[in-house]
């Protein structure tokens, strides 16, 4: 069972934090990473129930990954077996002031890459959805349901996008 989620304002110092992340992980990671994208709740401007920072670090093939990871160990990034597969790496910090992030390590031109961009941007023109999903990430208790149901309003939400490009 989950605890209910509060909901909390945007904060524009979330796009700070951001660039410091992108920074510094660019410093530790150097060209490994092709790209690295700020996604999640944090990532556009509505409500968010989450105070989680999402990073999207783009490889140019998975067998590079474990190379890119390598380099966040020292700057305190723990390697984690969930959220990850065989097509992705996932990692998490702490900061010293309590900011978590997680890294999702994935090839950039592979489904994930593309799926998440286009749902970030379709919430951040599309503010009705963005406050939509807000709603429903807060509402569910469930584990298992939250992950269903969030999996089914990002599909719904990508197949918006591509019909809108």
């Amino acid at each position: 069972m989950m605890s209910k989620k509060r909901m909390e304002p945007y904060d524009a110092a979330w796009e700070q934090r951001y660039q410091e992340i992108h920074e510094e992980l660019r410093g530790a990671i150097g060209d490994v990473a092709l790209a690295i994208e700020h996604i999640g709740n944090t990532s556009f401007s509505t409500l968010i129930t989450t105070t989680v920072l999402d990073v999207m670090i783009g490889v140019a093939d998975i067998n590079v990954a474990d190379t890119c990871a390598d380099r966040m160990i020292p700057l305190g990034y723990e390697a984690l077996d969930e959220g990850g597969g065989p097509d992705q790496r996932f990692l998490k910090r702490v900061y010293p002031d309590g900011l978590k992030v997680r890294a999702h390590i994935v090839e950039r031109s592979g489904e994930f890459w593309g799926e998440q961009l286009l749902f970030r941007n379709f919430l951040r023109e599309n503010r009705e959805t963005a406050v939509e999903y807000a709603h429903l990430t807060k509402q569910l208790d469930d584990k298992d349901e939250f992950l269903t149901k969030k999996e089914e309003f990002i599909a719904n939400v990508v197949r918006q996008a591509r019909a809108v490009d």
